[in-house]
């Protein structure tokens, strides 16, 4: 008989590992590399399907999810349904926490919701019980995280917003919204992402990003959110050793400068989602 305590101690791997699940051997390291896993480098894949049959095959997994089905929220049950005729989903920017842990940005299904709906097929089960259905998650803000930069520090901001975005993570990146903000007014739609609809701002600190009016205006907006949050807020990025006026020196940073891209998406991954 499986044990609460059993499913417990998997849940959170089981849907970490199967809803940010990598395709390309470097994606695997860099997966297994953002965790401080050390794996020999020809080992990478082995390990990657020892890994994920562990948790996609054992008991707990199909406990996890019978117990989502049983308890699941009307609007991810509306999602998986269109996703299990086929069609991607309609994603809204404020969608619950649990709709993004199945789908991707654009509307299609990570793994751990293919094997979801596998799993419900494979019982001959309902997509959801006939018992009363769960209230909806509470929604959480658009966006997990905000980028803040200089155009100076693209190449590599780029870089992170996207193993970002490959993680599953909402993640605010101007490159990511150009049909959104065409037409928009920048100064106000910007003042409401970094003052008001991301979770964290990730603060990309440089020479240029000091000097710059852009950067400047949306450190403002995030200071001004910070100082009405009961946690930590702005997360800085040490490029080099800038000072940013009006950021204290007393906030803790983390050194990047020597840093890949991956790592240091991993690092937020791991802030932003505790």
């Amino acid at each position: 008989m499986l044990l609460a305590k059993d499913v417990v101690a998997v849940e959170a791997d089981f849907i970490n590992v199967l809803a940010h699940i990598p395709g390309t051997k470097e994606q695997i390291q860099s997966y297994f590399f953002s965790r401080g896993i050390r794996v020999p480098r020809t080992n990478y894949e082995k390990m990657w399907e020892a890994l994920t049959g562990r948790v996609e095959h054992g008991g707990a997994g199909s406990a996890v999810f019978d117990c989502l089905r049983e308890n699941m929220p009307s609007r991810l049950k509306e999602l998986l349904q269109q996703a299990r005729r086929g069609k991607a989903a309609d994603l809204r920017t404020n969608e619950p926490a649990i709709v993004w842990d199945f789908f991707f940005q654009n509307g299609n299904l990570k793994r751990v919701g293919q094997l979801f709906l596998e799993h419900v097929q494979s019982q001959g089960a309902r997509l959801v019980s006939r018992a009363a259905v769960a209230p909806t998650a509470k929604v959480s803000k658009p966006y997990e995280i905000a980028l803040s930069f200089a155009g100076e520090d693209r190449s590599y901001v780029d870089e992170v917003a996207r193993q970002l975005q490959k993680m599953g993570v909402r993640v605010f990146y101007d490159h990511f919204e150009t049909v959104t903000l065409l037409g928009k007014d920048l100064a106000a739609h910007f003042g409401e992402i970094y003052g008001k609809e991301a979770s964290y701002c990730a603060m990309f600190i440089s020479k240029a990003y000091a000097r710059k009016a852009w950067p400047q205006f949306e450190r403002q907006h995030a200071q001004a959110r910070a100082l009405t949050v009961k946690r930590e807020y702005i997360l800085p990025l040490r490029l080099d050793d800038s000072d940013v006026p009006g950021l204290s020196s007393t906030i803790g940073y983390v050194d990047i400068r020597n840093m890949t891209s991956a790592t240091v998406a991993g690092i937020l991954f791991r802030k932003i989602r505790g």
